[in-house]
């Protein structure tokens, strides 16, 4: 694998520019007016509020005045701008030292930890800069912020998960910066951690975040490790930024349609990410998870000042013309069991399985997406496919997933769990609306078997011209004869679709029927193509299946008993 020596993107003097057009972008926001009810804060331009977690934004002044080399470095206006910002802090914090989000959580001790996550690193450096006097005042303004703020921490609690990392890194910090808070700090700080870290034994975190909450939890617990002088913390860290690289898509996008929080399904850059991969590539001497740094910042942005944290807390780093970059291997299979995830890339072409999803196959190959694979039959409210149970075979080549055919709990939380039909109760019993459920799971019932469903999906040899192939086999067990089945591609709009007799847009919204032979879909010069077609029903939406109205839907039809494969190709454009 070729080396790349002297970074282009993730080093000290370009994200000293980004951060100096941060800073006058931030200066447009500062209230000024002191007449102002909220002068010194920050307003955001969403809502036109100034939140009082918003202080938070002060840390870019900070960084700005203490990088050599910023364009404003040393610039006491700006010191007097952070000074104006934790006056107004001062006066919206809580009784409790704790910051309001005007979003959605009040008197919040987990927003205060963000909150003093992003201005410790700029007291620490300020602390370390005694003799100069606006770094003195920086450490007077915003650490009376952290010091007022670590008992509200203390005593205030978190709502999800990563928020007790977050907090375990703010009180991390705060006791780094004013160690007269270790004893009333450093039992919290020991008992979030003694309930152990909420990674699995793939990489992941309980909320599956891969675009927001994965980046909250690197960065919070390597910056409590540092501050703790913890090294055991940097090990979930590091194993969630393999994981991480490997949920990668050719354009640094990342796959979140497995995520349980609010980025589920979206397509984004983890630049977050990137002050983990560069801070541990730094700490380790790692020139993969350097190039992999360079990477996000190349395809994401600039990430300043949170990627600069590495260069304010270690100036020896700020030197980094011997930065070595190796990139990572672009081609890999990777099975996740613990997680439920199958993972192939092949350079611009990646795919992946998920269990216990609705959409268990998608793929990306550059500009052409086929977000999801979807599997449904009009057997009762169990047709729905949803692999509950994956096998990933030896050596990670192949991926079984099984649809076990059941009732949902929410449907029949008595515990119904195939399709059924009820028979009179047979005794005096009068059923009306109060206990209609419970009479219910006292019925003697018909029993129907149920439908089960397996989808084995392996990774075939490419054929000359293809980029990547994958075979999807579907067979059904059990069930009925003659029930209606579908397998609908789903692909992000805007390619253009062509079979042997047609050549037509997707628009969002509209669905075809593949009724033989293979169908392709062209972004630019990226080509993904599926078949063989099969109509044997023309049901465009069967009952209980998913809906895809911001997509287009490409529908082969079949009836149970199933066996069929699903091929799936991809290659480039050729006239």
């Amino acid at each position: 694998m070729s080396s790349l020596t002297t970074p282009t993107i993730y080093r000290y003097e370009h994200l000293l520019h980004s951060l100096d057009q941060s800073v006058e972008a931030l200066m447009a926001r500062q209230i000024q007016d002191s007449s102002h009810p909220h002068a010194g804060g920050f307003v955001n331009p969403e809502d036109g509020l100034a939140s009082p977690v918003g202080v938070s934004a002060a840390s870019c002044y900070g960084y700005a005045y203490l990088l050599p080399g910023a364009a404003r470095f040393g610039d006491m206006h700006l010191v007097e701008r952070i000074e104006a910002a934790a006056a107004w802090a001062r006066q919206h914090r809580t009784a409790g030292g704790r910051f309001d989000l005007l979003a959605t959580n009040f008197d919040s001790s987990p927003d205060t930890g963000f909150t003093v996550q992003a201005l410790a690193p700029v007291v620490r450096a300020a602390q370390r800069a005694e003799s100069d006097e606006g770094a003195r005042r920086i450490v007077d303004s915003l650490g009376e912020i952290i010091l007022t703020a670590a008992g509200g921490m203390v005593r205030g609690g978190f709502h999800t998960p990563n928020h007790r990392w977050v907090l375990v890194s703010a009180l991390s910090m705060s006791c780094e910066l004013f160690p007269q808070l270790k004893q009333e700090v450093m039992p919290t700080i020991e008992a979030y951690l003694a309930e152990s870290i909420d990674i699995n034994e793939d990489g992941e975190f309980i909320e599956r975040s891969t675009s927001v909450y994965n980046p909250v939890c690197d960065r919070a617990l390597r910056l409590a490790g540092e501050s703790l002088g913890r090294e055991d913390l940097l090990e979930a860290v590091r194993s969630n930024l393999e994981m991480s690289y490997h949920l990668m898509h050719e354009d640094a996008t990342v796959v979140t349609s497995f995520s349980t929080r609010q980025d589920r399904g979206a397509r984004a850059v983890p630049v977050g990410l990137a002050d983990a991969y560069y801070w541990l590539a730094r700490r380790q001497d790692d020139s993969r998870f350097a190039a992999i740094a360079e990477w996000l910042v190349s395809k994401g942005g600039p990430g300043t000042p949170v990627t600069l944290e590495p260069f304010l807390t270690h100036p020896e780093w700020r030197d980094d013309s011997d930065v070595v970059l190796t990139p990572p291997s672009t081609t890999y299979r990777k099975g996740y069991r613990a997680s439920g995830l199958w993972r192939v890339r092949h350079e611009q072409t990646s795919a992946t399985v998920a269990a216990g999803m609705n959409s268990p196959f998608s793929l990306r190959h550059g500009e052409a997406e086929l977000s999801a694979v979807r599997v449904s039959s009009t057997y009762f409210a169990t047709g729905q496919f949803v692999g509950e149970q994956m096998d990933i075979a030896a050596g990670d080549g192949s991926v079984r997933l099984r649809h076990m055919g059941r009732n949902s709990q929410t449907l029949y939380p008595e515990g119904y769990d195939g399709p059924v039909y009820w028979l009179p109760l047979g005794d005096d019993t009068r059923v009306d609306t109060s206990n209609w459920v419970e009479t219910r799971a006292r019925r003697p019932t018909f029993d129907l078997p149920p439908l089960e469903v397996v989808m084995d999906v392996e990774d075939v040899d490419a054929a000359a011209g293809e980029v990547a192939a994958f075979d999807l086999h579907l067979q059904t067990e059990g069930g009925l004869p003659g029930v209606p089945f579908q397998i609908v591609c789903v692909f992000e709009p805007g390619g253009i679709l062509s079979t042997n007799s047609a050549h037509m847009q997707t628009p969002a919204g509209s669905s075809v029927f593949l009724r033989e032979g293979e169908a392709s879909f062209r972004v630019g010069s990226d080509v993904i193509r599926v078949g063989p077609g099969t109509c044997a029903h023309t049901m465009w939406h069967m009952h209980n299946s998913v809906g895809d109205p911001d997509r287009f839907r490409l529908l082969i039809t079949l009836m149970t008993p199933v066996d069929y494969t699903l091929q799936i190709r991809t290659e480039q454009f050729r006239a």
